[in-house]
C-alpha cells in the first residue's frame, strides 16, 4: 500500500477522534484578550494532548501581559526539520456563541473551529499518525509552535516564529483556506502596515472666535480622504489598499473646535517594495494646512509573503503533486488578511499556508468548517511534511 494511501486510511478511521477532540478545544473559549484563566485551560488541553503521543512542551510565557502563554512542542531532536504553525487565540468575546458546539449535517460550527482551532487539531492528528505508523525518517525534527496573540498582530510570537523559520526545512500554516474547497491553500499573503497620524493645531470656541481656531479634526478629516485614495487594484501587477479605521477628535458636548486629533489607517501592500515606498510617504505625511503640525507613528507589521520567492514556489509545486497522488486539485490563492505565515516566508523559510480546514464564515458566527475535507487534508499535509523532510 502507498503511502499516502495508508495516511488517508489512517485520517478516516480516527476521523471521529478528531472530531471529539475539536470539540474538547472549542468549548474552552480563548479570546485573545480573555481570561487569564481561560487561556491557560486552552493552553494546558494542547500541551497534555501533544504530551500524549511523547513531544516535548514547553509553555514560553508572553512578553505582552495582555495576552496568555505561547507553547513550543517538539518531537526529536534531529536536524531536519519542518515547522507547524498555528494559534489557539480566537476574535470571539467569551459567551458570543450559544451553543459553543453544533453538527450539522458535515458541517461544525463553534467559535474558532475554522479559525483555526480545526487546524491545530489537524497539527495533532498529523503527528500521531507519523508516529503510530512509524513513518517519520530518522535525523528528522517536528516543531509546532502554537501562539496566543496572532489574532492582534503576533506582537509577542513574531520572533518565536522567525527562529523557529529559519532553522527549518518549511513551514506549514495550518490556518484555514479560502472558502470551502477540498484544494484550498494560500500561496501569498500581501504585507500589512498600521499608521496613525496625530495633529497638532491650535483650538478656539466654536461661537465666540471660530476663526482663530487651526482645526486638527479638519486636517485628519481631508488627510483621510486623500490617503484612501491611493488605493489601487492590479496597476503593473501591484495593488495597496488604504483603509481608516479610527478618526479621534474634538468632544460631541464642547463648544469647541479641536486643535488635535488622531487618525489610524490600515495599509495592505502586494509587494515589498510597494511597502518600502508607501512607508517613507507615511512617515512623511505633509499637512494641508502648514499651521497644523503631523506626526506619524506606527509602520510596516506584515512583510508580504511572496508567492514568486523561489522555495515558496517549490514547495507549493511538491504540494500540488502530493494533492494529485489523493485526487485533489490544489489550488493556491493569494489573500489580502496576513498571517503569521508572513514572517515564516520573510526569513526565508519555504512557506505554505491555508493548510487547515476548509468551510466559510471566518471570523462571523456562522463560522463552520466542513468536516468531510478532514481526512484527505490531513494526508495531504502528513505526506507533504514527509516528502520535505526526506527531501
Amino acid at each position: 500500500m502507498e503511502r499516502t494511501e495508508k495516511l488517508l486510511r489512517y485520517m478516516n478511521e480516527h476521523h471521529d477522534e478528531f472530531t471529539a477532540l475539536l470539540e474538547e478545544a472549542v468549548i474552552l473559549e480563548s479570546p485573545t484578550q480573555g481570561e487569564k484563566n481561560d487561556l491557560a485551560a486552552c493552553r494546558d488541553f494542547f500541551s497534555n494532548l501533544f504530551a500524549q503521543i511523547g513531544f516535548a512542551c514547553t509553555v514560553v510565557p508572553s512578553e505582552d501581559v495582555r495576552y496568555g502563554d505561547h507553547l513550543l512542542m517538539e518531537y526529536g531532536t534531529g536536524e531536519n526539520q519542518v515547522l507547524f504553525v498555528g494559534h489557539y487565540d480566537t476574535v470571539y468575546p467569551k459567551g458570543s456563541f450559544e451553543p459553543l458546539w453544533k453538527i450539522d449535517g458535515r458541517k461544525a460550527f463553534g467559535p474558532g473551529v475554522l479559525d483555526m482551532k480545526g487546524g491545530d487539531i489537524q497539527v495533532y492528528m498529523i503527528c500521531k499518525a507519523f508516529i503510530d505508523l512509524g513513518l517519520l525518517p530518522q535525523d528528522s525534527k517536528i516543531v509546532f509552535f502554537l501562539s496566543s496573540d496572532e489574532e492582534t498582530g503576533s506582537l509577542s510570537s513574531q520572533r518565536h516564529y522567525e527562529y523557529h523559520a529559519k532553522r527549518s526545512k518549511a513551514a506549514f500554516v495550518m490556518e484555514s483556506a479560502k472558502g470551502d474547497y477540498i484544494g484550498g491553500a494560500k500561496i501569498g499573503r500581501f504585507g500589512r502596515g498600521v499608521y496613525s497620524f496625530f495633529a497638532h493645531g491650535t483650538q478656539a470656541h466654536s461661537g465666540l472666535e471660530p476663526s482663530r481656531a487651526e482645526s486638527g479634526l479638519r486636517e485628519l478629516a481631508k488627510q483621510a480622504v486623500s490617503l484612501e485614495d491611493l488605493t489601487f487594484y492590479d496597476k503593473n501587477n501591484e495593488t495597496l489598499t488604504v483603509a481608516c479605521t479610527c478618526l479621534e477628535s474634538g468632544n460631541a458636548i464642547w463648544p469647541t473646535i479641536p486643535g488635535d486629533g488622531k487618525l489610524t489607517i490600515d495599509v495592505r501592500y502586494s509587494s515589498e517594495q510597494l511597502a518600502n515606498t508607501y512607508d517613507a510617504f507615511f512617515k512623511n505625511l505633509t499637512s494641508f494646512n502648514p499651521k497644523v503640525r503631523v506626526e506619524t507613528k506606527g509602520g510596516i507589521n506584515k512583510p508580504p509573503f511572496d508567492k514568486e520567492n523561489i522555495g515558496n514556489k517549490a514547495l507549493y509545486k511538491r504540494a500540488i503533486e502530493v494533492a494529485a497522488t489523493l485526487g485533489i486539485e490544489l489550488k493556491g490563492e493569494v489573500v489580502m488578511g496576513g498571517s503569521d505565515g508572513n514572517f515564516t516566508s520573510a526569513v526565508g523559510c519555504p512557506t505554505l499556508d491555508g493548510l487547515g480546514m476548509t468551510g466559510d464564515f471566518v471570523h462571523n458566527p456562522k463560522e463552520y468548517i466542513n468536516l468531510d475535507c478532514v481526512p484527505p487534508r490531513g494526508a495531504m499535509v502528513a505526506e507533504l511534511a514527509l516528502r520535505t523532510l526526506e527531501g
